[in-house]
């Protein structure tokens, strides 16, 4: 059982039903109680018709007794025995070991005395007859601990512990289920915070649950929010550093151009490489500034595009750029029209910044392949209302890919991996996390896998707009 809950629980449960069945072997095994064992004691009707036959035998003789004993039930005969005057059983039986002591015990003093014989409590009589012919008489009268425990097991037993079995399985459920129940709460809430939602709180979970949970929940109530305060500090030095740069960026740009309008041809390949630099750190400031200052910064998607048209048109754009390294883009869209609620231009950009990193990082004469396809609402989306499914675009390149454990670090803001995206190549690590957050803001979802045979694939999955009403 590898959850805490099933641990508790079971744990309880188990044990209340050992102390129920401790508490049956108490009392029915066990020799507690009255000593002289009158709990045991049973079969009043026979034992009224042994005495009456005794008071019989001493008016007609011991044979009068066997003839009586002899017609008896087999059962009834192994509870009574009895030895003549020559010290012979009248029904020739062997007298068991443990009974021995009780006929030794009875005589002309002692006419009746008890005992237990194979557990089992026993009455002896001593009958005197006129002619001076006695019989000694041992009736076995009751059951020992064990059989009466078989038959309680038999009567009782079962639907006692089922009872007993239910009401403790309840109560220790609950009992688990309230010292578990904390800890759940803390599994989701470092769920959340490990995604990425650093405004989740989980105190107001953890209210009635005791001084150290309440405390411990106030100690990661306050970690998650001084980490909220840093990264929106941290977020926000890097906005207002990337734009207090784009001011001397401006007039390093202007005095470069003034530079050139004076033509000293010596100076071209310099000028040409500080050119470039500014435009590469241009880039990198305009990436900068589209990131979102927090996580959870939400803007309404008030615009509506449609993936086909737009992947076509995005596709011709980028064409001259893909002539230039010789590789072709392959579009495969659905027949069918497919809306998608979106905001300006930002979906535009996400899926242009894709379709340049897959031109990019594809070989000489290799080949993008853009596919899109619907997909069918599953019953979840159902349930909530929404009929109207997804659209799934797949952009795989065809270069060298990206090493397993690193599929998931592309997204992350200024990643390069060490092969693939280099600043040679061009890519400075933002692209992919700026359309993440993109696609988290239309409600989609994206990840990236090598394909067979190809490259890097970049797989992004939107809600289409319901046009059903």
């Amino acid at each position: 059982m590898s959850s805490l809950f099933g641990r508790i629980f079971f744990g309880a449960w188990l044990t209340a039903i050992i102390m129920v069945l401790a508490a049956v072997y108490i009392t029915h095994i066990r020799e507690f109680g009255d000593p002289a064992q009158r709990d045991r004691w049973e079969g009043p009707e026979l034992f009224r018709e042994i005495t009456h036959n005794l008071r019989m035998t001493r008016r007609h003789g011991v044979e009068y007794f066997r003839h009586w004993l002899d017609q008896q039930p087999k059962d009834v005969q192994k509870r009574v025995y009895a030895i003549d005057g020559s010290g012979q059983e009248i029904l020739h039986r062997a007298i068991p070991q443990d009974m021995a002591p009780l006929f030794a015990g009875l005589n002309f003093r002692n006419r009746e005395a008890r005992g237990l014989v194979d557990r089992k409590p026993s009455v002896g009589f001593f009958v005197h007859q006129r002619g001076g012919e006695t019989l000694r008489v041992v009736f076995i009268a009751g059951k020992s601990k064990e059989e009466l425990l078989l038959r309680f097991i038999l009567r009782s037993f079962w639907p006692i512990l089922v009872l007993a079995t239910l009401a403790s399985g309840l109560a220790c459920y609950l009992l688990a289920r309230y010292l578990s129940k904390p800890l759940d709460n803390l599994r989701v809430a470092t769920r959340r915070v490990a995604a990425g939602d650093l405004s989740y709180r989980v105190t107001p979970t953890l209210r009635g649950h005791g001084r150290e949970l309440g405390e411990l929940a106030a100690d990661f109530d306050s970690m998650t929010a001084q980490l909220q305060e840093s990264m929106a500090e941290q977020r926000r030095l890097i906005k207002d550093v990337s734009h207090e740069l784009r001011s001397p960026l401006a007039r390093l740009q202007v005095a470069l151009g003034i530079a050139r309008q004076k033509q000293v041809a010596e100076l071209d390949p310099e000028l040409d490489k500080i050119g470039k630099a500014a435009d590469y750190l241009e880039d990198i400031i305009a990436d900068i500034l589209s990131l979102p200052v927090s996580g959870d910064e939400q803007r309404p998607l008030d615009d509506v595009v449609e993936i086909n048209g737009l992947l076509q048109a995005l596709s011709d754009e980028l064409q001259d750029e893909a002539a230039r390294k010789q590789v072709s883009v392959s579009l495969r869209g659905e027949g069918s029209e497919l809306l998608v609620a979106t905001r300006g231009s930002s979906l535009t950009a996400a899926l242009e910044n894709i379709l340049r990193n897959a031109i990019k990082y594809s070989p000489e004469g290799g080949q993008v392949t853009v596919s899109v396809k619907t997909l069918a609402p599953s019953a979840a989306d159902q349930g909530a209302g929404d009929s109207s499914g997804h659209c799934q675009i797949q952009v795989t390149d065809s270069g060298r890919g990206v090493p397993e454990s690193e599929l998931q670090a592309i997204f992350r803001p200024f990643y390069r991996t060490d092969e693939a995206r280099s600043r040679e190549s061009g890519g400075f690590g933002l692209g992919l996390a700026i359309a993440q957050r993109t696609v988290a803001q239309h409600r989609g979802q994206i990840d990236a896998f090598n394909a067979p045979a190809a490259g890097l694939a970049v797989r992004i999955t939107l809600p289409l707009l319901d046009t059903s009403f």
